[in-house]
């Protein structure tokens, strides 16, 4: 059962700290976060009902019983078809309770709790999404073993991806490659950006073919074991070209020196201004148009996120992204990122493909 209880026992503690009677989890990445289950029911209610002193309860329909795992202190209600979840769920709180709800609760389900029971109490809770943000070591470990494969994926992409080739087509490629490591389900589908598509930080991958002479802007991820891994590299697809290059390495300079910047204690706040001030300084900020980093976990983007407003301090354990990008409209963009965790004195970066800045060939030219 283990880590599951603990996460559920510090979970009844924020509750408590909360002062909520009951707090009810539904987000299925928090659910697997808690019970270490995929609990996929579709369209049908399934909620974690944790209230201090009191039998945790997992309310799911009885046709996905084959999908709840051995739940050691935890007690299972089953419902059907011909019964309204909402009320059985109402039948373990009264009137008065205050009840904290997580961020991915239906909100036909709470219009619904509120008909059964209207004087009763709710305030969006993040309490579970605030645990997450601090992985321990064997979720460190995991996300290590899948930034490993990112970066393998990565230089096979630059040493083995036949050029020309379409954006679409580079996608397959990382596909079958994140495949041949055992990882069957990416991140997120691929941004791949050949010359003025790499200006825009989430293109969509089109069927456009690699011309002579511009960049190439990957960003892609697998999910192995559960864990997330995210990474860009941008490339140049040509011969050299110095301005290009005078860029790349400036944001290359820059993400190292944020990297370098992670440490517990550090506002989120303090990353994000140094970078965009570092880029003020030749009057190019208006060019970095997203956040700095985000968490990275169970979600591709979960918990943290590192912005100018975010006055939240980094803590051991937490890991997110840094990838400072410039994106110039109609000309290119150059984006760097990679996977960090925060230790006591600093942090880990996980990521270990080359930085340095790579020109590609097309065959025969």
């Amino acid at each position: 059962m283990e880590p599951y209880s603990t996460r559920i026992q510090k979970c009844l503690q924020e509750v408590e700290l909360n002062q909520f009677n009951h707090l009810v989890v539904s987000s299925s990445y928090n659910l697997k976060y808690l019970l270490g289950a995929n609990l996929d029911t579709g369209e049908r209610m399934t909620v974690l009902l944790l209230s201090p002193e009191k039998t945790a309860k997992l309310f799911i329909h009885q046709m996905f019983s084959d999908q709840v795992p051995n739940l050691n202190k935890i007690e299972i209600v089953y419902y059907s078809d011909e019964m309204d979840p909402i009320n059985v769920l109402a039948t373990y709180f009264s009137n008065f309770d205050s009840l904290g709800i997580d961020q991915n609760w239906l909100c036909s389900y709470l219009i619904d709790l509120l008909k059964e029971l209207p004087e009763i109490k709710f305030e969006k809770s993040t309490i579970v999404e605030k645990l997450r943000e601090i992985k321990d070591e064997q979720e460190i470990d995991i996300l290590r073993q899948s930034a490993k494969i990112a970066d393998a994926v990565m230089y096979q992409i630059t040493q083995l991806q036949y050029l020309p080739a379409t954006e679409r087509e580079i996608a397959g490629t990382i596909k079958s490659f994140f495949a041949e490591h055992g990882v069957n389900e990416l991140s997120f589908t691929p941004i791949i950006g050949f010359g003025k598509n790499s200006a825009n930080p989430h293109h969509t991958i089109s069927d456009q073919l690699c011309q002579i002479n511009q960049p190439i802007l990957i960003d892609m991820g697998g999910v192995f074991n559960e864990y997330c891994s995210d990474i860009t590299r941008t490339f140049y697809l040509g011969r050299k070209n110095q301005q290009f290059e005078d860029f790349y390495e400036w944001v290359k300079d820059i993400q190292m020196q944020a990297i370098d910047l992670v440490k517990p204690g550090v506002s989120f706040s303090e990353i994000d201004l140094f970078v965009r001030s570092s880029f003020a300084k030749k009057g190019y900020d208006k060019y970095f148009i997203h956040r700095t980093g985000h968490g990275i976990g169970l979600e591709l983007h979960e918990g943290l996120s590192i912005h100018r407003n975010n006055q939240d301090v980094i803590k051991p354990g937490m890991a997110f992204s840094i990838e400072p990008g410039l994106y110039f409209p109609g000309q290119y963009g150059i984006r760097i990122e990679d996977i960090v965790v925060a230790t006591e004195t600093g942090c880990e970066v996980l990521n270990h493909c080359s930085k340095e800045i790579q020109y590609l060939e097309l065959v025969g030219v």
